[in-house]
């Protein structure tokens, strides 16, 4: 037991030269445990002190106490985790929350840290409790250490001047016409003018660490692009993603993104240069070159330590927002033209600056930045593996959470998806999401991959210039087994979609309704379907109209009206280019017959042979957990897939009604004597070609049924698949922090982590 006042050992402690993993080893998992549950008094003087060393150095930042604070940030680093296993969303401990909330006064109460904005210390309560009651409780003060040691000056950053040319900031700021038109586009409506607010700028912009958003390269520093300071930012961004793990230990069925007060403090208002940290990950990222300009083995040259930067600015950026709530997207600026958020809605409990940020990104040119940042990193996975010369361009790690990213944009910035779509080629997002999913349908470890990429193109689907933008040609070369053909990008959709049902991992089965939900959606502008897409999209109607499939659930037969849907919409409102699918949908006549002249008898006996007596539920989709959710997104208490299915006449009813065969029906009754005709008179021995130049010409013009409204089903948010984001994004950030174990997956509650033994 040391004493608090022994300031020589503590002295002496902190000035031990240790690195990372030296800290890491000292203090083991048991060992920290071991402490807090013993022997919490040690632990307790050990965060203080290491906490007071850190506010120390805020103060005085000189140099020779910058040893210092990287060993108190790496000791802080590997205990809060532990602290927070018993923190607000894990198992409470009334000593770890006297020791972290306390304030002073014994009693841990939070209403000491009530939001404080703005400079105006008006705002501040002066009445009332005693000097040593003001103090504020050593989470807050480590958190916002933290963010005060990320723009250090000769730690993190350079020197910075306070004043910022009001011209430049002004000239930055000013929106073109292009933008208020976009803007009004997107049902946001003109700016609001209030006296004054939480300034949403960058102040000072010098020691934001690189230029894309939010600051221009001209009002950075002479040094600005230096990577001199990355192995110290990444010591203090892993103290921060630390001390933001509360939801690690909650169990998922029980996680509120507005319970952790760390998290809460770290994303207020009042947080410590919260805007130029948001800029500064932003930028780090999507500023990141990784082909470097196209020169092989440029990446030789760079430093392990900024890939490093990028990759873990990726993880606390997401970690950043996914707490709290989304930021309103309406511009409101002060009687300066500066954009602000109000005081009243700064204050309010949930609120995050960070997601306010995103959601208020609004010119072009910023967009421009994200979505070519976005679309260089991705293309990443697939172009550092086809390179001419081996190993000649890095491969980074951190595309999952660079997806995360991109949903975070997809969602809460209602510009960023309208300027994607309407300004930028789309297809550069797609094709690299695309590769991801086909790569990954076998290993049981990326389903969560595949289900993100999934949510992604289902939510780009449900807008009509993504459909129409998929038409470009593909001509990508991608290192994979993907069948050759000649066709645009929705072409490359769906063959991705149907190599997940035919050959993908089990645990995909609750995926299929959206694969067809995206095919679907997209069918209506798809104006040349390749030969090869045609195929595929009959052989899944084959599979899903097959009594296996048929007849594994009462609802099954949903999967065959989504199918029918897509070529209802290709015959109505694309027949022209698309001979392809109708010569396919002609050679696979019987399997639509089939399926119109099935009978009760017919069902039965053919569910019967396929599973017995004992019919049980193995493919039905609609069954599966990722499916049990209400259009509100609550889980709904299902125990019909316990039960055996066993055709009914009620059933075939409503199959039949729910099947909309009219148009196909309608097609091939006119077109199959056609191509009969043809094979009769060349006695059978006839040109696929041949067959194929004929339907080109043919007009169903007056045929076939009034065609019908196009329907398109868009992604409604819900609950559910935002605690399936916080899951997932927690398991990649525990994955990718292996290295140095920052996590020890003994208590984490979020999701299940599983040891593999080793053979040997």
């Amino acid at each position: 037991d040391v004493s608090a006042d022994d300031a020589e050992f503590w002295d002496e402690l902190w000035k031990i030269p240790s690195s990372g993993e030296e800290v890491f080893e000292l203090i083991s998992p048991e060992a920290a445990r071991k402490l807090r549950d013993d022997r919490f008094d040690n632990l307790a003087t050990l965060f203080t002190q290491a906490t007071a060393q850190l506010c120390q150095i805020v103060e005085t930042p000189y140099n020779i106490y910058f040893d210092q604070a990287l060993n108190c940030a790496r000791v802080l680093t590997r205990i809060l985790p532990f602290l927070l296993e018993k923190g607000d969303l894990g198992d409470p401990d009334e000593n770890v929350e006297h020791l972290c909330w306390g304030t002073g006064a014994g009693q841990p109460g939070d209403e000491k840290i009530g939001l404080v904005v703005g400079d105006d210390t008006s705002t501040i309560p002066t009445e009332g409790p005693q000097p040593e009651e003001e103090q504020e409780p050593l989470a807050l003060l480590v958190v916002h250490a933290a963010m005060h040691m990320l723009f250090l000056p000769q730690f993190t950053c350079d020197y910075f001047e306070e004043k910022e040319s009001k011209k430049r900031i002004k000239s930055y700021l000013t929106a073109t016409k292009e933008d208020k038109a976009m803007r009004a586009e997107a049902g946001l409506g003109n700016t609001r003018q209030v006296e004054a607010g939480v300034i949403l700028l960058p102040k000072p912009a010098s020691v934001v660490w690189a230029a894309g958003a939010g600051v221009t390269p001209d009002q950075l520093g002479l040094d600005a692009s230096t990577r001199k300071y990355d192995k110290n930012r990444i010591e203090v961004l892993r103290l921060l993603l630390s001390s933001c793990c509360d939801p690690l230990f909650s169990p998922a069925d029980e996680y509120n993104p507005l319970a952790s007060r760390w998290l809460a403090v770290a994303v207020a208002a009042d947080a410590p240069n919260a805007i130029c940290l948001f800029y500064s990950l932003l930028n780090t990222i999507l500023g990141y070159d990784p082909s470097g300009m196209g020169v092989p083995y440029s990446g030789a040259f760079a430093s392990d330590n900024h890939i490093k930067l990028v990759e873990l600015s990726a993880q606390v950026l997401c970690v950043l927002l996914d707490c709290g709530l989304p930021g309103s997207p309406q511009m409101v600026q002060n009687n300066e033209t500066e954009p602000i958020v109000e005081f009243e809605e700064a204050s309010k409990g949930g609120f995050n600056v960070f997601r306010t940020l995103l959601a208020r990104m609004d010119t072009a040119k910023e967009l421009s930045f994200v979505f070519r940042g976005f679309s260089a990193l991705l293309k990443n996975v697939y172009e550092s593996k086809i390179t001419l010369l081996p190993n000649s361009t890095i491969k980074l790690e951190c595309f999952q959470e660079l997806l995360v990213l991109l949903w975070k944009f997809l969602e809460e910035n209602p510009m960023f998806m309208n300027h994607v779509l309407t300004q930028e080629n789309v297809n550069q997002l797609i094709v690299p999401i695309c590769y991801l999913m086909y790569q990954s349908r076998r290993d049981p470890a990326q389903i969560g991959l595949v289900h993100i990429c999934t949510f992604v193109l289902l939510k780009l689907s449900g807008e009509r210039s993504f459909g129409v933008g998929l038409n470009k040609p593909f001509k990508t070369k991608l290192p994979c087994d993907l069948p050759l053909f000649s066709g645009g990008h929705a072409d490359l959709v769906a063959i991705t979609l149907h190599k997940l049902v035919v050959n993908g991992a089990y645990k995909l089965v609750p995926l299929y309704s959206c694969f067809l939900t995206i095919i679907c959606n997209i069918s209506p502008y798809w104006r040349k379907m390749s030969l090869v897409a045609a195929v595929k999209l009959v052989n899944l109607f084959e599979l899903f109209s097959s009594p296996k499939f048929l007849y594994s659930g009462e609802q099954a037969h949903r999967h065959l009206a989504l199918l029918l849907e897509v070529f209802n919409n290709i015959i109505q409102y694309q027949f022209s280019g698309n001979h392809h699918l109708v010569y396919a949908i002609i050679r696979r006549k019987d399997s639509f017959g089939r399926l119109a002249s099935l009978t009760l008898q017919k069902a039965q006996a053919q569910c019967h042979k396929v599973y017995g007596d004992h019919a049980t539920v193995y493919n039905d989709a609609d069954k599966a957990p990722m499916s049990m959710i209400d259009s509100s997104g609550n889980a709904v208490d299902d125990h019909s897939a316990d039960v055996p299915f066993t055709p009914t006449e009620e059933w075939l009813s409503e199959m039949k009604a729910s099947l909309p065969l009219e148009t196909v029906s309608r097609l091939l009754q006119h077109l199959v004597p056609v191509v009969d005709d043809i094979v009769a008179r060349k006695q059978g021995v006839v040109d696929e070609m041949e067959i194929l130049e004929i339907l080109k010409d043919v007009t169903m013009v007056g045929l076939l049924p009034v065609p019908h409204a196009i329907v398109i089903r868009k992604y409604q948010p819900n609950q559910y698949t935002a605690l399936w984001f916080t899951a997932f994004m927690w398991g990649v950030i525990f994955l990718r922090n292996q290295n140095l174990p920052m996590f020890d997956g003994q208590a984490i509650e979020l999701f299940q982590v599983s040891v593999q033994e080793d053979d040997d």
